[in-house]
């Protein structure tokens, strides 16, 4: 059970946007340049990326980060997990493979990361080879995916917070509500709030922290986690919708302001049900 430090005086329902599911699976490359020598791409998962993704599944570095705590023991570990961002899954996910070249190299695979789970609010995840930390690639990368997230068409949603059971769930509605609590008045329902983006890291994990915190990302909560094996804190950082959102159409003003200011809105790197 993981206890959580926040406000609790919150109206039972609010309106926000979700991406419209299901999603088109688009195919197309987003393509960045780190610097003069580096580039970046990033890319749907394909059924051949298995032996790539595997690979890096079982770097311990990478791998004690993530929910799962272990390296994949075999290449159907690697399949299982992928298979959630394959077709027809990937109509529900937004999760994309990521690759490097230098100068005239091959071009290489270093990582993945995406948007696995859009309830009760949308979070993202990454996984990068050990060769590539520290070299603002993971920087790079979110900013490109996120300059795609934000033109995803959106709708309208409305969150009921009535009958909500679930401890971790309530806790992130409440905390996408009072993102905005300053502007609004707890008393009145059915307010409209900023959509979300959340990140949650294990407090240990300085690098990701570094990193959304240059991607304009702001400290929200900590939450102990309490396990067989121990404890251990999530910080919660959260960013909104740069723009107003207009459900169902292409929100291409928040993406330039992505990419212009560099500020990127990210979902969470780490939740309790991650995949990652």
């Amino acid at each position: 059970m993981a206890e959580r430090q926040q406000r609790e005086t919150i109206p039972i329902r609010y309106k926000t946007t979700r991406p419209i599911l299901p999603l088109t699976p688009d195919r197309k490359v987003i393509e960045t340049y780190v610097n003069d020598t580096t580039t970046i791409q990033l890319r749907r998962f394909e059924p051949t990326d298995l032996e790539h993704v595997h690979r890096l599944r079982t770097q311990e570095e990478v791998m004690v980060s993530t929910s799962a705590g272990i390296c994949d023991a075999n290449h159907s570990v690697t399949q299982t997990w992928m298979d959630r961002f394959l077709p027809p899954n990937d109509a529900s996910t937004f999760d994309l493979m990521l690759w490097a070249k230098q100068d005239d190299e091959p071009w290489e695979h270093i990582g993945v990361l995406g948007c696995h789970k859009f309830e009760p609010v949308p979070h993202i995840g990454y996984m990068l080879r050990t060769e590539w930390w520290g070299k603002t690639i993971a920087t790079k990368a979110l900013q490109a995916f996120l300059g795609t997230w934000w033109t995803l068409k959106r709708r309208q949603v409305e969150v009921d917070l009535r009958g909500v059971e679930d401890e971790h769930g309530l806790h992130l509605m409440r905390l996408e509500w009072d993102d905005s609590k300053t502007h609004l008045n707890p008393s009145v329902d059915m307010q409209a709030v900023p959509e979300i983006l959340l990140a949650e890291i294990d407090e240990r994990n300085i690098g990701s922290i570094k990193v959304v915190e240059r991607c304009g990302f702001k400290y929200r909560a900590r939450e102990t986690v309490v396990e067989e094996q121990g404890s251990f804190v999530l910080l919660d950082y959260t960013a909104t919708n740069p723009t107003a959102q207009f459900a169902g159409k292409s929100n291409d003003k928040a993406a330039r302001f992505c990419l212009l200011s560099e500020r990127v809105i990210i979902a969470g790197l780490e939740s309790l049900e991650s995949p990652f």
